[in-house]
């Protein structure tokens, strides 16, 4: 970061507040006052000395306590204090034996909570061994003459001290018995200060105002910043925390150091003093701030939204999702919105319905194909007063033949949704009132529509994996987990991991999501046999049963001893699979965490999957890998069943749908079963009474004649030895006919 000024080396008084506050610092302050919330975060936040100190107890803020047993002390993460870190580094104890059998031996323990001097009477706060400093030298002292002396003998032959007056820094708990009424950190502190090498002279208000009381793992201070920037940082956890994501005190703590060094105000920050994405939790804070306070600072000078090239997700409250976990959403171009009237609805419609993340993007994408398409009319549809019917033809239009973002064809059944959400966009501004002046003939009509999609060879084929291909993975399921990494598993862990989970996916026919969150106790015995107990929270139906292989149990009890070895993640204990993070949002695998574990694998270089066609050499040609996806297994799992003769209302009971038009969507009925069906029901024919009556293959050509594409059994035609049909020429449609 550019311009970095030392804490040592700012100026001093006035000239700091003159030098580093911005232009319109006064009325900056005076609105962000208005806007920060009052009684926030109570029992953490104090306005009074501008410390936050974290409960370990609340949802929302990134302190927790050691995953040891024995011990009390605060962590950062969920894990281990800084302590048995080291501890466990030199045990050669796993963490999960570690944890259970560890005892730290300390006299000192941060645990968040501010206690007295354990002597009776003592009004002193509590230092070490749970004494006010004074008492603990004593102790120490003590210790040296007689090791062995037992703290709690010593402390009952103590008398207490008298109080003493605080440290004179804001939010200090410690005592003020140095020079200056300073605890003994502060005043070594001050000593670097100029004003402490002159004589007689006292601590400057300013410095005092600056700093930071001695702070735990689980608290951060606002009083380094300049008053404005305090006012900014505090406004920007306040959204962050209205949003649902966490405070991390140890984040905020280095962020504030950061922008102690830099200047006084976050809102006019060099973007070019930014960090890079570097993937730390502090770089992203601090970016996140910038832009929240940014923004903030914009609406202060009355910007309006609708005027800026970019629109700020975060700021309409959209939130977002990525691996289960809630996210920034990000920033929209609204460069090609064009359209005023179009720009001002698509806005309205995200700030007053808070839609997700997918929600936005395709609403953007509709309006995107709008705006172009108006743009090539008349005028370039910008008053949305004179508006014509043919202006709503021309969108449409563009929506029949909309390509994809890789200029790819696109199914219409997606151009179709992307029509609908243009339609809900413009429906909705028109029901809240933001286009009360738009013309009534820019409207839908019942010609606009899309029409489906034909029917392609590829979507004959359906989606299922060829039996062949799946044959190939399992021939090579040694290279499953490799290249994944996940939490502390070891790489042998994570390869047995990611394999229960294929052959889950491959021989239940689960969707992905059911797979990742199956439970610990997910096999249920009924009699001499198991059922996989599995929740369809897609249909509301939870503890549904499906009878599995024993096969499938022993892939789930191999994984379960595996399992029983590991330092799970705090919340994940209740779950089959846990999760590859350990900061306590996530309690399984995810959707894309099993995506992401079939995908590697199918990419693998060493893996080969080959196709059931030949190539012009001989040669079989290379299977396509971007079909193999796990929702392909439950498709593959379905047509599996279906080709063995499974009754359709048994694979619907399987599949678990309640419709047979679902089951039927997701199996082809394949060429060799046509074959089959003809092959039965063109060796019958009829006697001479019109019943049906079985024909051997000899006797069927022998009461048949060889006709052009197919054989006819008109007997005058067979016995003329195929002159003499009474319909020539017309064989389709006649009952005498028969295909090859």
């Amino acid at each position: 970061m550019g311009n970095v000024v030392p804490l040592h080396r700012r100026p001093a008084g006035d000239e700091w507040s003159v030098r580093w506050a911005p232009p319109g610092a006064e009325e900056r302050s005076a609105w962000l006052r208005e806007q920060v919330v009052d009684g926030w975060r109570e029992g953490e936040w104090d306005p009074q000395t501008l410390v936050f100190t974290g409960d370990a107890g609340h949802p929302r803020t990134g302190v927790y306590r050691c995953g040891t047993k024995a011990c009390d002390a605060l962590a950062r993460a969920r894990s281990l204090c800084t302590t048995c870190a080291k501890a466990q580094r030199v045990s050669g104890l796993s963490m999960k034996e570690f944890k259970a059998v560890f005892v730290p031996v300390r006299n000192r323990t941060m645990t968040g909570v501010r206690a007295r001097c354990r002597v009776e009477g003592c009004p002193r706060d509590s230092h070490t061994w749970g004494l006010c400093s004074s008492h603990a030298s004593l102790r120490q002292k003590h210790l040296e003459r007689d090791p062995h002396s037992a703290l709690e003998v010593w402390v009952a032959g103590q008398k207490p001290y008298p109080p003493v007056a605080s440290c004179r820094v804001r939010g200090c708990r410690y005592d003020g018995r140095g020079t200056h009424t300073l605890c003994l950190q502060h005043h070594r502190h001050f000593t670097r200060h100029p004003a402490s090498r002159v004589a007689g002279a006292g601590v400057p208000a300013d410095w005092l105002d600056q700093q930071a009381p001695y702070l735990s793992v689980h608290q951060f201070s606002l009083a380094p910043l300049h008053p404005l920037a305090r006012l900014e940082v505090l406004y920007a956890l306040q959204q962050r925390d209205a949003r649902g994501q966490k405070i991390d005190p140890y984040a905020t703590r280095q962020m504030i150091a950061r922008l102690a060094e830099t200047c006084g105000s976050v809102a006019v920050l060099p973007v070019g003093d930014l960090p890079g994405r570097s993937g730390s939790n502090i770089d992203a804070l601090l970016r996140e701030s910038h832009r929240v306070v940014a923004a903030s600072f914009a609406r202060f000078r009355g910007a309006d939204p609708a005027e800026q090239p970019t629109l700020d997700l975060t700021e309409l409250g959209v939130r977002g999702k990525r691996g289960g976990r809630t996210s920034r959403p990000g920033d929209q171009d609204l460069t090609e919105v064009a359209q005023p009237w179009l720009r001002r609805v698509l806005i309205a419609w995200i700030d007053e319905t808070k839609p997700n993340t997918g929600e936005v993007r395709h609403g953007h994408r509709a309006c995107v194909t709008a705006a172009r398409a108006l743009a090539l009319r008349p005028g370039g549809g910008a008053d949305e007063a004179v508006l014509a019917f043919a202006d709503m033809g021309a969108v449409v239009e563009a929506f029949r033949h909309l390509p994809k973002l890789d200029g790819g064809p696109m199914k219409n059944k997606a151009r179709k949704g992307l029509m609908g959400f243009f339609f809900k966009v413009l429906d909705y501004g028109r029901a809240a009132g933001h286009l009360g002046g738009m013309s009534a003939y820019f409207a839908r009509h019942p010609s606009h529509a899309v029409a489906p999609d034909e029917v392609s060879e590829e979507d004959e084929a359906g989606r299922a994996l060829p039996e062949d291909v799946i044959y190939q993975l399992d021939d090579q399921i040694q290279l499953i987990g490799r290249g994944i990494t996940h939490g502390r598993m070891t790489p042998e862990e994570v390869h047995e991991m990611c394999r229960a989970v294929y052959e889950l996916l491959r021989d239940t026919g689960r969707r992905p999501y059911e797979i990742g969150e199956l439970r610990l106790n997910c096999l249920k015995r009924q009699g001499k046999e198991r059922t996989l107990v599995w929740d369809n929270r897609k249909a509301g139906r939870n503890r549904r049963h499906l009878p599995v292989t024993s096969e499938t149990v022993g892939t789930i009890e191999r994984w379960l001893a595996v399992r029983a070895k590991l330092d799970l993640p705090t919340g994940s204990e209740g779950y089959l699979f846990p999760p590859a993070g350990e900061n306590g949002q996530l309690r399984h695998l995810t959707p894309e965490q099993v995506a992401h574990i079939i995908r590697t694998w199918a990419d693998h270089e060493d893996v080969v999957l080959l196709a059931e066609e030949f190539g012009p050499d001989g040669r079989r040609v290379p299977f396509e890998k971007s079909l193999v996806f796990p929702y392909a297994f439950r498709h593959s799992f379905c047509q599996r069943h279906a080709d063995a003769g499974i009754d359709p209302d048994v694979l619907r009971e399987l599949m678990d749908h309640r419709s047979q038009a679902t089951t039927a969507a997701y199996y082809k009925i394949t060429a060799k079963r046509k074959r089959e069906a003809v092959n039965v029901m063109r060796l019958h024919t009829t006697d001479r009474k019109g019943r049906l009556t079985p024909l051997s293959q000899t006797a069927y050509l022998r009461g048949s004649v060889q006709v052009p594409f197919g054989n006819c059994t008109e007997p005058s035609n067979v016995k003329a030895g195929g002159h003499a049909s009474p319909i020539r020429f017309q064989c389709v449609g006649c009952p005498s006919y028969h295909g090859p």
